[in-house]
This record gives C-alpha cells, structure tokens and sequence, in this order.
C-alpha cells in the first residue's frame, strides 16, 4: 500500500506548482467572453499554450484538434512526472471505456467511427480496436494487468446484452456502471483514500444527475434502477425510494448529507428553468471545490489530482466558450454555463 502523503510526489507537485501557473483563471476566460470573434479566443487561449501543437490549423473551426491535444499533453505530463504510477491509470480508463462504447457502437450500427476515439488512454486507441474486434480480450491483461477481467467481462455483456436484444441503449448503461466499479476496486487496492473519496463523489454527481433526469421527463423507474451506480455516498437505494415521492423526497432523505444544499439548489434551478446545462455546471463545481481544498498540500497525490481535474474542466469551458462563439450564442448565456475555475 503506498502512503497518503508519499514523498515521490514532492518532485511531482514542484512541477505541478509552475505550470498551474498557465491555467487560465476567471479574468481570461471574462476576455474570452466579451472577445467579438473565435479568433479572438484562441488569442486568449494561446496565452495558456493551447495553440501550440503542430497538430491544429490555426482555424477557430478546427478547436476539438486544440483540445484534444491539449488533454493528451495534460495525461501524458502526469504520467512523466508521477514517476508512472499506476493511480493515474484510474483517470485515464475512462477515456478508454468511451473508446469501447465508440467501437462497440460502430460494429453494431454498422458505422465508422475512428475521429471519436481517444489517443489518451491506458490502451492505445488502436490496440483496444483490435483486441474488441478480434475478439482477443485476453490480450488486455497485458495493459491492464490484474485488472483486465472488469473491463473483458463488461465487453463480453455488451456483446451478449446486444445479441439478445439488438438495443445499443444498453451499452452506456452496462460501460458505466463497469467503469466506475473498475476505477473503485482500483483506488482501494492503491490506497489512497482521497482517490477513493473523489470517485464516490463524482458517482454521486452522476446519480444525482440521473435521478432529477429521468424524474423530470417522467421516465420509468426501472431505467433508474439501470442507469444509477453503485458506490456513491448516497446509496442506491435512496433514490429508488425517494422516486414516486417526487424530487422533495429525495431532498428530505439526504438531509443528513453534505449534499443537501447541493441538491437544493440543482432541484430549485431546474424547477424554476427546466435547464438541464444549470444543473450539470452546479454538479461539475461541486468537484472542483472538493479538490480545491487540497490544492496548497505540499506532499501527496492530492495537487496532482487537483491539477488534472482544474485542467480538464479548463479544456470544458474553453470548449463552452469556443462553441458559443462560432454559434453567436449570447454572452450572458456563455458566462451561465461556464464551469468554476480551478485558479
């Protein structure tokens, strides 16, 4: 078991210390917002190096190559300076289920699907294809080591599930609930429970998500049951419970929580705007607020981690800010949906 505060991260965190120095804080996405053109963004980005890669054109249209590139930039440093340890696996194996949806989707459906992969996982793109394809699952094991068999048995339910059924709905149901009970087992077999804490909250976001989605277009419950995940803080059950009630009842059974003025205030601003997007940016700031406070420890996996997810939830608003930009969306609806920065 490694230790909380394990002092092969303390080169790890200098690193991190000077290059979260570039993240883009709330006064330069406030210039991206008032810039009149998309043009006028990436100028505000580059301060960050977002347009650095060989990779990008330099056309505002072409901003998902930027980005993807940045996020493969962003593993591929935490990978190097974290002396490859193996608990970065946990946040990159889902970048690796997104491409087992993609892949399973295009074999099903009958459609090519290669520009939806990502290059930033534990597999590479083209290896998972193959394996998935070919029907290898036995070859993962020699990326995932001990633990291959979560991501081959959920392959092989997929499969079966769609067989039977010839409903790809399933797919997303079946991956997501593997995914995080793959990246669970993993953050208690390395120990590090703040890892483990982070996960939970986030499958809580997920859930709690679910549960106001599926409530509010009056969905039946057993798509509940099908799309909620184990292993949150708030079990399962709660929800079941609280969903013929209606959303105050859930609100009722967390009152004891640390979620309760979270899941107020995301009921309150559904019901009064009916805007889904509202709602995800309340759930997205609550984790970034979590890794906050962890942000000043000097030793530890915790700034990693907090680095990782401040960078990613840049990448999202620099995506928010790009999209509106090149639809001519207002700037007052651009500034609501932009998530909470990390700097």
């Amino acid at each position: 078991m490694k230790l909380y505060k394990d002092p092969n991260f303390a080169y790890a965190v200098g690193r991190i210390r000077a290059i979260e120095k570039r993240l883009l804080d709330k006064g330069k996405f406030e210039r991206m917002i008032e810039s009149k053109a998309p043009e006028e963004v990436l100028k505000v980005a580059s301060e960050a190096g977002y347009t650095e890669s060989s990779s990008f054109s330099g056309n505002a249209v072409d901003y998902e190559v930027m980005l993807k590139e940045e996020e493969r930039k962003l593993y591929t440093l935490l990978k190097e300076i974290s002396a490859g340890s193996e608990v970065f696996d946990i946040f990159l194996l889902k970048n690796d289920y997104h491409n087992i949806k993609v892949i399973l989707k295009s074999e099903f459906l009958g459609i090519e699907v290669d520009d939806s992969l990502l290059n930033t996982g534990v597999i590479p793109d083209s290896e998972l294809k193959k394996i998935i394809l070919d029907r290898d699952f036995d070859k993962l094991s020699q990326f995932l080591k001990d633990s291959s068999e979560h991501m081959k048995s959920s392959i092989e339910e997929v499969i079966d599930t769609f067989n039977r059924t010839n409903d790809p709905r399933h797919i997303d149901l079946i991956l997501d609930r593997a995914y995080f009970k793959h990246i669970l087992d993993l953050s208690e077999k390395y120990g590090y429970s703040y890892v483990e804490d982070l996960i939970k909250i986030i499958i809580d976001m997920t859930n709690i998500k679910t549960f106001i989605r599926v409530k509010s277009l009056n969905m039946a419950i057993d798509l509940l049951k099908r799309s909620l995940i184990p292993g949150g803080i708030i079990d399962s059950s709660v929800y079941l419970e609280s969903y013929e009630k209606g959303l105050e009842a859930l609100l009722e059974k967390t009152k004891q929580t640390g979620y309760y003025n979270l899941i107020s205030e995301c009921i309150n601003s559904y019901m009064q705007t009916g805007n889904f997007a509202r709602l995800e940016k309340l759930l997205d700031d609550y984790v970034i607020d979590f890794v906050k406070k962890s942000k000043y420890k000097t030793l530890g996996i915790e700034p990693l981690i907090g680095y990782m997810i401040g960078k990613e939830n840049e990448i999202k608003n620099v995506r928010i800010v790009m999209v509106g930009k090149i639809n001519n969306i207002s700037n007052d609806i651009i500034r609501e949906r932009l998530r909470e920065t990390y700097v």
